[in-house]
């Protein structure tokens, strides 16, 4: 009789143990799993192939490359950097990578989504009220990179996707990028879920120094400065004085530092600024500096300096300004007939982002005239 009044709590004590025990070892299998501690965007350049965190300035976009590095930490507590490159230094420290691509588990995947940090807003008229309304920052899906930690490709421009700004636009390989990713290890990869996920720093952050960006300068015809090139891909804004104060002013209320500043940090561009880098590489110069050589016919036909065609070499060069009612039009060269017309590429940034097109499209609608000027230091 004792055993079988036994038997129930030995059957129970069984099946709890068929229970607890699996149940046990999956809990010391998961605890003992590698753990996504961290996510870093790290890049690198023809002339400094060591990826690197923090922002990037290169002189043009040869050989540039993006990747994400995760910071692991193993069962044991100790942390590594897995990342798919051969040299890795994380805010300025050298460091040790285990080289790769994949998640150290058989039985999970990585999932890299990467994005661009870019304004919300592309340009038009900038007032102290408006400025932290249309300079906010947004983080724009960047599927073009791939899915992998070492990405796919540079980014496309993002918050223009729904905007045609112009088909007669040419390429430019410079502008400024700003960079998010978000990773995830999942147990497939298409999985809805994810088992572990960490991002590195988004749009909320992009204003600090070391955010992750790329700088990249463009190799216009001399005397122009390749640093204008980092001003594309920015918003073009007009900034106009507050009551009280220079245009320079009209950010600092909003954003603690004037306007020139967020040039220079490659936040956004106005005309003039982005006339002045062209020609110096910086945003000091004054317009009352460049030298004028008179006024042009622009309204009909083809411009003409008293009933005069301009000759490229004699009478314009790469960098000589057209303005027309604070609108900077830099030009770049000729299509081939020696003389300044429509067709020939110029580059300007008026109330829109930076962009080289033809002097038909670059000058305003109802413009009838502009001056030329030149900057000769």
């Amino acid at each position: 009789m004792a055993w079988e009044s036994r038997l129930p709590w030995i059957i129970f004590v069984f099946l709890v143990a068929l229970i607890v025990v699996p149940l046990g070892l999956w809990q010391l299998g998961e605890s003992r799993r590698p753990v996504l501690e961290q996510v870093r965007i790290v890049t690198a350049s023809a002339g400094d192939p060591v990826f690197r965190t923090g922002p990037r300035r290169v002189d043009d976009a040869d050989g540039l490359r993006i990747a994400a590095a995760l910071a692991i930490r193993d069962a044991g507590g100790e942390t590594t950097w897995l990342a798919p490159v051969d040299a890795l230094v994380i805010d300025g420290v050298s460091v040790e990578p285990l080289r790769g691509s994949a998640w150290p588990e058989d039985d999970r995947v990585l999932r890299v989504f990467w994005f661009t940090v870019e304004a919300a807003y592309l340009g038009g008229d900038l007032e102290p009220e408006t400025v932290e309304k249309r300079l906010v920052q947004r983080s724009f899906l960047a599927p073009e990179m791939g899915r992998g930690l070492l990405a796919a490709t540079l980014p496309e421009q993002h918050n223009d996707d729904q905007i045609n700004l112009g088909d007669d636009n040419a390429p430019v390989a410079g502008g400024t990028i700003r960079l998010y990713a978000k990773v995830e290890v999942a147990e497939k990869a298409d999985s809805i879920a994810s088992e572990q996920s960490a991002a590195t720093r988004g749009a909320a952050d992009a204003f600090d120094e070391d955010f992750a960006s790329l700088h990249i300068g463009e190799p216009f015809p001399e005397p122009i400065s390749p640093a204008v090139g980092e001003l594309f891909r920015l918003p073009g804004f007009e900034p106009s004085a507050p009551p009280e104060g220079s245009w320079n002013d009209v950010t600092t209320a909003a954003m603690g530092m004037g306007f020139r500043e967020l040039v220079e940090r490659r936040f956004v561009a106005s005309s003039w600024t982005f006339a002045a880098t062209a020609l110096t590489g910086g945003t000091d110069l004054d317009p009352a500096a460049l030298n004028r050589l008179g006024s042009l016919s622009t309204g009909e036909g083809e411009p003409s300096r008293n009933g005069r065609p301009l000759r490229w070499g004699d009478d314009v060069r790469p960098g000589d300004l057209l303005e027309d009612r604070g609108q900077y039009v830099v030009l770049l060269g000729d299509d081939g007939d020696g003389v300044l017309g429509r067709s020939d590429a110029v580059m300007v940034c008026w109330r829109r982002p930076a962009a080289v097109t033809t002097l038909e499209q670059a000058i305003r609608d109802d413009a009838v005239s502009a001056e030329l000027r030149r900057y000769e230091p």
